[in-house]
């Protein structure tokens, strides 16, 4: 066999299940994954079974899965190296992901009418302009800033953190539908079957950031796992940004606590 012959999705699955990390995923030839292999043969077997049946499974609802090491795979997610995802899984127009200009539009859940009306027309104009909007499909600002992008005829991305044959939060099953009828696309790192927990949504406000040349923040109070995402966004030298409101409350204290300690610019 060609020692420089890539692996097949469920050879880069098997490799995540083994615990290697995505860096040494994407070096790993096919030679390697032969000799790692005849090793534990029942063991490796046992897991390309497991692999290939919810490769297969995915496949059928329509998923693509990109991996590390394929033409397609975003060189954006190559640049945070040993964070990258091994397998990205996609509904939608993969294209979207070649696009030259993205912008995350981010918020609280919980925003008040101020917060989703900027998201609204962050998302409105910066699609507008070109961008790709990049959001997280939950309730509150993300919705917001998807609806201000489809309103003028937008590409956005909904990166999330449950497995695509499960909508969350359900209350947004309208809006997935409607994204994809206009020609985004749905992201996610996560296998069928995964729920939205915690830590996986805590891990794919890490994607948010790393596809996005910029990050803004319409709005969230001091405790938000929006927080995450701007962390994220200077972690990955971002531009981040902070909308800047007239007056403090409980609802945009995250925004002032950004942008008074120069963690955010003032938007």
């Amino acid at each position: 066999m060609k020692s420089k012959e890539k692996l097949n999705l469920d050879e880069i699955l098997v490799l995540k299940w083994r615990g290697m990390t995505p860096t040494q995923i994407a070096k790993t030839d096919l030679e390697t994954f032969d000799r790692l292999y005849e090793e534990e043969p029942d063991e490796f077997d046992r897991l390309i079974d497991r692999a290939n049946f919810i490769l297969d499974k995915q496949e059928a609802l329509g998923i693509k899965t990109i991996s590390i090491q394929d033409e397609d795979y975003p060189e954006k997610f190559k640049e945070i190296g040993n964070e990258a995802p091994v397998l990205i899984h996609i509904l939608g127009n993969v294209d979207v992901l070649k696009r030259n200009k993205a912008v995350a539009i981010i918020g609280a859940r919980a925003a008040d009418k101020q917060g989703l009306d900027m998201a609204y027309k962050l998302g409105k104009k910066y699609a507008g302009d070109g961008n790709v909007i990049v959001s997280g499909l939950a309730l509150g600002c993300d919705k917001a800033g998807h609806e201000g992008c489809l309103a003028v005829g937008g590409e956005t991305m909904a990166i999330v953190g449950s497995g695509l044959d499960i909508i969350h939060p359900k209350e947004n099953t309208d809006l997935q539908k409607r994204i994809l009828e206009a020609g985004g696309l749905i992201l996610s790192e996560q296998l069928i079957r995964t729920k939205a927990n915690p830590t996986t949504l805590v891990a794919r406000n890490r994607l948010q950031a790393a596809l996005s040349d910029a990050v803004i923040l319409a709005q969230c109070p001091a405790q938000s796992g929006s927080l995450h995402t701007m962390r994220f966004a200077r972690q990955y030298q971002k531009k981040s940004f902070a909308v800047k409101f007239s007056k403090r409350n409980e609802a945009n204290a995250g925004n002032f606590e950004l942008i008074d300690n120069n963690l955010a610019q003032p938007l």
